[in-house]
């Protein structure tokens, strides 16, 4: 029986800073595949000399980009990463052992950690995080422009190790980030037919807040977790913020 072949991809903008790093955790990978949404950094070339195939995909939010990415992996099955993860040692065995399996099972989950200003977030909901990231070439990826997932069907296996997430190693970085996906947010909830009210942007981030910092043991996180928690809190005022905004502009 010949082994199971497996591409490993990963979406980029500006990730000069941890291409490199992403790419040697998928070693493990028969195919590793950079699908580049017009980086204005070093990302390309770092990449390419790191070993990865490189290709030049325009972004129309998370989902549709995913799916065109994926088209160019010739592997049996897809390990799908963002630039700021690295898979474990212990994770990568797992893969390549669960691939061979033939249990009936076509997507696996990951179980992530994400690190917040240098710390492990071992609780405000944030771990355990089960992310499908493993699934047999032939599934896609919903189409929404941000919290897209895996259009996955039947059983869903757990892979054993960790995906380390080193998503936010700084506040300027933070809130970089939180400008950009609050848009992203925003617009896909006015196409759902969604509309900006005073008291979304009141109830939602105190609940928010609450539920982390309170009732998900965010408080044993320690000064990260309030952190995180008051952070949260403020990305979904300005997710809804952003919506009212775009409702208002609409009635005009």
């Amino acid at each position: 029986m010949m082994r199971k072949r497996i591409s490993a991809v990963i979406i980029t903008r500006n990730e000069q800073d941890n291409i490199v790093a992403a790419i040697e955790s998928l070693k493990f990978a028969d195919q590793i595949v950079v699908a580049d949404t017009s980086s204005e950094d070093k990302t390309i070339e770092l990449a390419r000399a790191a070993g990865a195939e490189v290709y030049d995909i325009p972004f129309d939010g998370y989902g549709a980009a995913k799916n065109k990415a994926i088209e160019f992996c010739t592997g049996d099955w897809i390990f799908s990463i963002d630039a700021d993860e690295r898979v474990t040692p212990e994770l990568a065995q797992s893969i390549m052992t669960s691939i061979e399996r033939e249990n009936g099972i076509a997507c696996y989950a990951a179980n992530r950690l994400t690190y917040f200003l240098g710390r492990p977030i071992k609780h405000s909901g944030w771990f355990p995080d089960y992310v499908v990231r493993l699934f047999k070439k032939g599934r896609r990826f919903s189409e929404k422009r941000v919290h897209e997932s895996l259009e996955a069907t039947g059983d869903v296996g757990k892979l054993s190790g960790l995906l380390l997430h080193y998503s936010y190693t700084g506040l300027e970085q933070y809130i970089d980030k939180l400008n950009f996906y609050t848009t992203l947010n925003a617009g896909e909830m006015k196409r759902e037919g969604k509309r900006g009210r005073t008291i979304d942007m009141i109830f939602h981030p105190v609940a928010v807040f609450f539920k982390m910092f309170v009732f998900r043991a965010g408080i044993l996180d320690g000064a990260a977790g309030f952190l995180l928690a008051v952070l949260s809190s403020y990305h979904v005022f300005v997710k809804y913020a952003k919506l009212r905004q775009l409702t208002i502009n609409e009635e005009r």
